[in-house]
């Protein structure tokens, strides 16, 4: 831990300590003395085992949590430091870090020192004030959203977070891994019914290096920013100010090190000029403490500083805001002008707030608030904790307890200094929750929306899919929101739903970072997932969706389509149904490059797609184009591809129960005539089990027609090499492009939008 000392200190108690823990349970409180003059207790504990994964909590003579150590696994360390320490028995205790703990012996040694010297360490929390919580009323959510759109048909992608720009557009990121340098961002100019990948070559969208944990936000100029964890070292920001073409990149943008999961933040200002637009960029150094720099709004494609040159934005610069922790994404305020940050402490979420004045990206003077401690026997955990703001300046902290697996949330009217009994959010079926996101709405409106199943237990206790798929499948997650409304009055309604029409995961959620390599669990999803509303309130979710042959994290996104918008308006959203129809002009390749996006493609510029089954055995497919007098792929590519991709219940590789995706295809090499095809995708790994990339190989031949500017396929059912068990083919979409060979990142042209089939509802159409 960072610590500066001021003049001489002298030790006035020293000791040792051991015991044991187990995976589950705390070892013994061991004590320690401090006498008046007293001014610093510092203590460290490691386990015999250091792949042992521990916590080291400082408590106070009348039990208050005064420091929670957790960094990585062992050893692990606390420092407290007060010109006013109270005399008294302190205590310190170890404990297991949820799903750590991995191997016998499980016993520990330590030791703490207590001195005099006057200390000036890192700030700790003080207890906010605390107050009823509401009683509340809970109700069946009833909002309509649609099925799934497939943002991304080829890469995955953890961690995936979205948001609007101030034209309704939506930009989602999320990392590729370290081991590929790659992080990626994919933008929807249709309202979420098709997305592209931000690159004219299929990869990041700026200079590597990178692949770790992404943040993207945009301004009310219209400018882009996008930031990159490298390599676990540092972070990499990068600016587009014409719409995603071109990126500007610092690759080194703080002089921390060791530094993680970073997010942003953006003060819009009180004018409509960039010139009193502010970057926040939060985030947390091992073993050190969490950070808030701050940069200037960009002012256009010239401007060097904006959103690439950053600095610390504490007045107690260079000390951290706090002590290391575990954080989620920070919000500002506009109507209070305060920005908040919270972290994960022990028994309780931290929140770190500071006032900013118009303009100021310095000095800002931030403290910190201990909310009430979490009911559920645990402390926030299973990942971030969750924060929002709403239209009237309410704010709330939202986070799952890592003892019994329930979300609750709090809520504050005082900017953060007095908060409600924290109110338990999940009911059944969402029994056990991973995972969870929060967006504010109209005053006294918050959303939240997480993962759950209805399996009893710790996320990391169940079956791994990549050592156990069959017993995996016996633990299914679906998608929830919970609308709390009335939320800072005493009666709060909570309308609790899946969001997702499918189950999206199965089995265990290693909850271990990359941790999780050694010992065979489950991060497929790595460690969130984001959703925003857009300008009249509807949500939209992105999420990974697991339950492939390929166990791969595949990108989706899901639309509110009716109901009250959570900023009190209606939702009138679209569902698109068989056949679907697709708008002319906008097949362009590239999509994005230096020099802007390409000439559009006629020939896979899609105008809809329909599918039926003029037999029981037999799907028909017939894709629509603008016009198909040429068969050229685009520039780069030797075959260009038109393909109708769906999910349907079937079995996995080793026989376990999975959503399948399969695919009927045509295919034309250098503009000649055309072949068809169907079959089941494969996936390029990086390491076993580890899928990246989705390939849609030419397995099967069909017979297909060219009918005026429509491709017709007949493909029995049983062509697919895997059996389609299900009733109802999800996220039916054709997909155009180029490629050239079946294992290729392909140019992404065109796609339509989504829509499920219930088989044996249509016949299909012409043959011809």
């Amino acid at each position: 831990m960072l610590t500066l000392f001021v003049g001489a200190a002298t030790a006035t108690g020293t000791g040792t300590f051991s015991g044991a823990i187990t995976p589950t349970t705390c070892g013994p409180m061991h004590d320690v003395s401090v006498v008046q003059g007293d001014t610093t207790i510092d203590a460290v504990a490691a386990e015999y085992v250091s792949a042992n994964d521990i916590t080291l909590d400082l408590y106070s003579p009348s039990g208050t949590l005064l420091v929670h150590g957790d960094t990585l696994t062992s050893p692990e360390s606390v420092h407290y430091a007060s010109s006013n320490l109270p005399a008294g028995t302190y205590h310190l205790q170890v404990c297991p870090f949820a799903g750590g703990v991995v191997t016998t012996p499980y016993d520990y040694t330590g030791a703490w020192s207590v001195t005099n010297g006057p200390a000036v360490g890192i700030p700790g929390s003080e207890a906010g004030g605390e107050f009823g919580p509401p009683t509340i009323r809970r109700v069946t959510g009833k909002l309509p959203f649609s099925n799934a759109t497939v943002v991304d048909a080829q890469r995955t992608e953890g961690e995936p977070l979205d948001h609007f720009d101030a034209n309704g557009n939506i930009w989602e990121s999320g990392p590729w891994g370290t081991t590929t340098n790659n992080s990626f961002i994919h933008r929807s100019t249709d309202n979420g019914l098709s997305f592209h990948v931000d690159s004219p070559v299929g990869l990041r969208p700026d200079p590597g290096p990178g692949g770790g944990d992404t943040d993207i936000i945009t301004d009310d100029q219209g400018n882009e920013y996008f930031v990159d964890l490298e390599s676990l070292v540092n972070l990499g920001t990068s600016v587009s100010n014409d719409a995603g073409n071109n990126w500007r990149k610092n690759p080194a943008a703080v002089q921390n090190t060791a530094v993680d999961r970073q997010w942003y933040a953006v003060d819009n200002g009180t004018t409509s000029s960039a010139a009193d637009n502010t970057l926040f960029l939060a985030f947390h150094e091992s073993a050190v403490g969490t950070f808030i720099y701050s940069s200037p709004g960009s002012t256009g494609p010239n401007d060097p500083v904006g959103g690439l040159v950053w600095q610390n934005s504490s007045a107690n610069s260079p000390l951290p805001l706090a002590g290391d922790a575990t954080c989620g994404q920070p919000r500002f305020d506009p109507v209070n002008r305060n920005l908040y940050y919270a972290c994960n402490e022990g028994d309780h979420v931290r929140m770190t707030i500071g006032h900013v004045a118009p303009g100021q990206r310095t000095g800002i003077n931030y403290h910190n608030v201990a909310l009430p401690v979490s009911p559920g026997g645990g402390g926030p955990g299973h990942l971030f904790p969750a924060l929002a703001i709403d239209r009237g300046g309410n704010v709330y902290a939202a986070w799952i307890d890592n003892n019994d697996s329930n979300v609750y949330y709090s809520y504050s009217s005082d900017q953060g200094q007095s908060w409600s009994g924290p109110v338990q959010v999940n009911s059944w079926p969402s029994v056990t929750n991973e995972f969870l996101w929060a967006q504010g709405g109209s005053a006294g409106t918050v959303a939240l929306a997480w993962y759950g199943t209805d399996a009893q237990g710790q996320p990391d206790s169940f079956p791994s899919w990549f050592n156990d798929p069959n017993g995996s499948t016996a633990y299914k997650w679906w998608g929830y929101v919970g609308v709390i409304t009335g939320a800072t009055s005493s009666r709060a309604t909570i309308a609790q739903q899946r969001f997702t029409e499918k189950p999206m995961h199965y089995g265990q959620i290693c909850n271990q970072g990359i941790g999780c390599t050694v010992s065979g669990g489950d991060r497929t999803m790595a460690d969130f997932f984001g959703f925003a509303a857009d300008r009249g309130g509807g949500m939209r979710i992105v999420y990974n969706d697991t339950t492939s042959q390929h166990h791969g994290a595949h990108l989706y996104e899901i639309r509110q389509v009716g109901g009250r918008s959570i900023l009190g308006g209606n939702v009138h959203g679209t569902v698109p149904h068989n056949p679907a129809s697709d708008p002319t002009g906008d097949a362009q390749w590239p999509h994005y490059s230096p020099t802007g996006a390409g000439a559009n493609q006629p020939q896979l510029d899609f105008t809809g797609l329909q599918v039926g089954q003029p037999s029981a055995g037999t799907l028909r497919v017939r894709m629509s184009l603008a016009s198909l007098a040429s068969l050229l792929p685009p520039l780069g590519k030797t075959s260009a591809f038109w393909l109708t991709r769906f999910q349907a219940l079937s079995t996995g590789n080793s026989g376990e129960e999975a959503y399948r995706i399969f695919y009927v295809g045509a295919q034309s090499t250098g503009g000649l005539t055309p072949s068809f095809f169907a079959g089941s995708t494969t996936c390029t790994e990086s390491t076993p089990g580890n899928c990246k990339v989705v390939n849609y190989p030419v397995q099967q031949q069909l017979t297909g027609h060219v009918c005026g500017n429509t491709f017709v396929v007949d493909a029995p059912l049983s062509a697919f090499g895997s059996p389609v068990t299900g009733p109802i083919l999800y996220n039916v979409t054709a997909l155009s492009g180029g490629r050239n060979a079946d294992e290729d990142l392909y140019a992404d042209v065109d796609a339509t939008p989504s829509f499920d089939y219930v088989l044996g509802s249509a016949a299909g159409g012409a043959s011809c």
